[in-house]
C-alpha cells in the first residue's frame, strides 16, 4: 500500500497556515483586546476590535445575536466573515490568472463562528471549548453551527465554505479547473490543503480570547464525509490547532475513491454490451443473499437484520444464482453466466490487465442501482483528471475489452480512456494536490498528543470503507517502532527525515496506535451513522486519559449519552446518517465484537477481541503502488508483500496478533 511520497509545495505549505491570520491575531495582542480588558464586549462590539477591526483580510464581517430553535432556544453570537487575504491573489499564488473581479482569481472564504452569549448562565454558558466542522462533499456553503451552541454546557462553533461558496460551487465543482490549464490551486489549497478551516479555527480562538477574556482549554473538529476529508486536512497541516479530531466516513483520497465509485456501473456496462442488461430486481435478490450467507458465517441477526462483521471476508459468489444452479431463484431473478460473473467483478472492485487491485470495492450487501453511465462524482474527477470543465464521462471504460466492443459498435472513442489509465493520469495529475493520506503528516499529531478517532459504515454506498482500513495499515506501518532485525523488513520510503523512531515500510503495528488514533467499524450501517458516544468518548479521551476500548452503539434508538464524567449529558449523533441496526458493541480495529451470549442488542452480549486482518483479507487487499497503477507492480512492507501472500506460504508466526 505505497502512498504518495512527496507533498508538493503548494499543499504542503498549508501547513504554516495563514501569514495573513498570524500577522493580524498578533495585532489583536497588541491592542490590549482580551484578557486584560476591564469589561467583556458585547456580540456587536467584536466589530470594533481585533482581529476583526483593521484586518486587511477581513473582506466583511457581521456579528449578531441569535437563538438556537426552540426546545434549546440557547442564546449565541453569530460572527459571520468574509476573509480575503490580499496577498492570496491570482497566479503567483496559484489562483487563476484572469484578474480581479473574477472571483477564482482571488482567495475569497465565508467562514462563521459561533459563540455562545458571554452572559449566559448554567447550561448556556460557554464550557470552554471550540469544536470545528464542515459539511459533505467539497462543502461550498457555511455549515450549522447550533449543535455546538446546543450542547451542555455550550460551545463555541466553527465552519467555512473551504474557500468556493460562490455561484460557481457545487454539481462539478468547476472552481477548481482553470480551463483547459492546470488546477485552480489557490482554491484546492483552501480546500483540500485546509487552509479555510485553519484560518477558521484560528480566528474562532481569538474571537473566544476577546468575548469571554479566557483562551478555549481544548478545541476539536468533528464531522463526516467530505466534512471528514477536511477533518484529515486540519490534523495533518494544522495540528497545533487542535487536541482532538473525530473523523466520521472520510472522503479522503478524493480522486482515487470517487473514479471507484463507476467501477461496478462500467463492469455492468460491459456485461450489457454481450448480453442482456442487469436488473434491479437482480442485484437486490443477489445482495440480500451474500449478505444473509456471510452474516451466518461471522456475524450475527440483530431485530431479524442479518449483519457482517467484515464484508472483506465475504466471497458469496453471484454464480450461486446462475439459473438451474441449485439454490438458485426462477426467472426473471436467476442470472446467466455473464451476469453473474460482472456482478462478482463489481463486488471485486478495481483491478487492472495485470490483475492487480488498484483500488478497494464497494462491497457484496451495498446496492448502487442497475445503471450502466458513469457516476457524477467520477465525472468530476475526471474533469480535474484532464484539466477540462467539458470532458464526458462517458469516456470511461472498464478495459480495453469493453472500450474495443463500443469501438465495434460505432461509438466515438476518440476521447476514452480505460479505468487503469484514468487512474494513473489522477495520480500523477491531481491526487498530490487533494488527496490527504501521506502517513509521515502524521507525525506532529503524534507527537503533540492529538487523539484521533475515526468511524465508518461497512454498508456505506457512498464512500468505500476499505479505505479507511488501508489508511490504518499504512499509518500503522509507519509508526511501528524499530526493533532489531525487523529493520530489514522495511521496503519502501515513507516520508525521508523523518525521525528513527519510525521503523519506515515495517509489518503494520496497530498497537503502535492505539494509544492515539483508533478505528471503529460499524457494521450494517450506511453513510455517516449517528454513533452518539463518539463525541463524549473522543472528549473524555483527550481530558481525562480514558482511551476509548469499546463504543456502545444502540440498535434502534440514538438517545443523548453521557457526557465526560462530571460533565452532563451530551447530545447524540454528529453524523448525518439515521438509526442503524448493528452489532451494540463497536471495537478498535483489528478486533471485532464477539456474540458470547444473550439478547444481540445488548452490548453486554458482545466482547472485543479476535483479529479482522487474516491472511486471505491482507492478501486480497494489497494494491498496485501509487502512480503506477497500470503496471503489474504491488505495494509492499514487512509481512504485508506479495511474497509472502503467494502460493500457500504462510505467514511467519502464523495470522498476525490481535491486539
Amino acid at each position: 500500500m505505497t502512498t504518495q511520497l512527496a507533498i508538493p509545495i503548494t499543499l504542503a505549505a498549508a501547513i504554516f497556515g495563514s501569514m495573513a491570520l498570524a500577522s493580524t491575531l498578533a495585532q489583536g495582542e497588541e491592542s490590549g483586546s482580551g484578557l486584560n480588558q476591564p469589561v467583556l464586549p458585547t456580540c456587536t462590539g467584536l466589530l470594533a476590535l481585533a482581529p476583526l477591526a483593521g484586518n486587511p483580510a477581513v473582506y466583511s464581517a457581521t456579528a449578531t445575536p441569535q437563538i438556537t430553535p426552540a426546545p434549546n432556544s440557547r442564546m449565541y453570537c453569530m460572527v459571520n466573515v468574509t476573509w480575503r487575504d490580499p496577498k492570496e491573489v491570482g497566479t503567483p499564488k496559484g489562483y487563476a490568472d484572469t484578474g480581479p473581479p473574477t472571483v477564482d482569481a482571488f482567495q475569497t472564504i465565508r467562514l462563521a463562528i459561533a459563540l455562545p452569549l458571554n452572559s449566559n448562565t448554567g447550561d448556556s454558558a460557554w464550557g470552554g471549548r471550540v469544536i470545528m466542522t464542515a459539511g459533505g462533499g467539497s462543502q461550498g456553503s457555511v455549515p450549522d453551527l447550533s449543535d455546538m451552541v446546543n450542547m451542555t454546557p455550550a460551545e463555541v462553533g466553527g465552519g467555512s465554505d473551504s474557500g468556493h461558496g460562490d455561484a460557481n460551487s457545487g454539481s462539478g465543482d468547476s472552481w477548481g479547473v482553470i480551463q483547459g490549464q492546470r488546477l485552480n490551486y489557490g482554491k484546492i489549497k483552501d480546500w483540500a490543503g485546509g487552509r479555510s478551516n485553519g484560518i477558521t479555527v484560528k480566528l474562532a480562538k481569538e474571537l473566544a480570547r476577546v468575548y469571554y477574556g479566557q483562551r478555549p482549554s481544548h478545541t476539536y473538529w468533528n464531522a463526516c464525509s467530505g466534512g471528514g476529508h477536511m477533518g484529515w486536512a486540519q490534523v495533518e497541516f494544522y495540528p497545533a490547532e487542535y487536541d482532538g479530531a473525530l473523523i466520521g466516513a472520510p472522503a479522503h483520497n478524493w480522486q482515487e475513491f470517487r473514479l471507484a465509485d463507476s467501477w461496478d456501473a462500467l463492469a455492468r456496462q460491459k456485461v450489457a454490451q454481450k448480453t442482456t442488461p442487469i436488473t434491479q430486481a437482480q442485484l437486490d435478490a443477489v445482495n440480500a443473499a451474500a449478505n444473509a450467507s456471510c452474516a451466518a458465517t461471522d456475524g450475527v441477526t440483530v431485530n431479524d437484520a442479518p449483519i457482517m462483521n467484515d464484508p472483506r471476508a465475504c466471497k458469496w459468489s453471484a454464480t450461486n444464482y446462475i439459473c438451474g444452479n441449485k439454490g438458485a431463484p426462477a426467472a426473471p431473478l436467476c442470472l446467466n453466466s455473464t451476469q453473474a460473473a460482472g456482478i462478482d467483478q463489481g463486488w471485486d472492485g478495481p483491478r487492472n490487465r495485470y490483475g492487480k487491485r488498484i483500488w478497494g470495492p464497494y462491497d457484496r450487501g451495498i446496492n448502487h442501482g442497475s445503471g450502466t453511465a458513469t457516476a457524477s462524482s467520477t465525472v468530476q474527477v475526471m474533469t480535474y483528471n484532464h484539466f477540462d470543465n467539458s470532458f464526458a464521462g462517458n469516456n470511461l471504460y472498464l478495459d480495453q475489452e469493453s472500450l474495443n466492443s463500443a469501438a465495434a459498435a460505432g461509438t466515438n472513442v476518440s476521447q476514452a480512456i480505460t479505468y487503469e489509465n484514468e487512474a494513473v493520469l489522477g495520480s500523477v495529475r491531481t491526487a498530490d494536490y487533494i488527496d490527504d493520506n501521506e502517513p509521515a503528516m502524521l507525525q506532529t499529531a503524534q507527537k503533540r498528543g492529538m487523539k484521533i478517532m475515526v468511524y465508518h459504515g461497512l454498508q456505506d454506498p457512498l464512500i468505500q470503507f476499505r479505505n479507511d482500513i488501508d489508511f490504518y495499515i499504512r499509518v500503522a506501518s509507519h509508526f511501528a517502532q524499530r526493533t532489531g532485525d525487523d529493520e530489514q523488513e522495511d521496503a519502501g520510503d515513507f516520508g525521508q527525515g523523518a525521525s528513527p523512531y519510525f521503523r519506515q515500510g515495517a509489518t503494520p503495528d496497530f498497537g503502535s496506535l492505539l494509544p492515539w488514533y483508533r478505528l471503529f467499524l460499524v457494521p450494517n450501517a450506511g453513510h455517516c451513522p449517528s454513533v452518539p458516544n463518539a463525541l463524549p468518548a473522543l472528549i473524555n479521551w483527550v481530558e481525562n486519559g480514558v482511551a476509548p476500548d469499546s463504543l456502545v452503539e444502540p440498535a434502534i434508538s440514538q438517545a443523548a449519552v453521557a457526557g465526560p464524567p462530571g460533565s452532563p449529558p451530551l447530545p447524540g449523533g454528529g453524523g448525518f446518517g439515521g438509526p442503524t441496526t448493528t452489532i451494540p458493541l463497536l471495537c478498535p480495529f483489528p478486533q471485532k465484537a464477539k456474540y458470547i451470549g444473550g439478547s444481540t442488542t445488548d452490548a453486554s452480549s458482545y466482547t472485543c477481541g479476535g483479529n479482522l486482518q487474516t491472511k486471505a483479507v491482507i492478501c486480497d487487499g494489497l494494491r498496485t503502488v501509487y502512480k503506477h497503477e497500470n503496471s503489474d507492480k504491488l505495494q509492499t512492507y514487512g509481512l504485508y508483500n506479495p511474497a509472502i501472500c503467494s502460493g500457500n506460504s504462510p505467514l511467519p508466526g502464523g495470522e498476525p496478533p490481535g491486539r
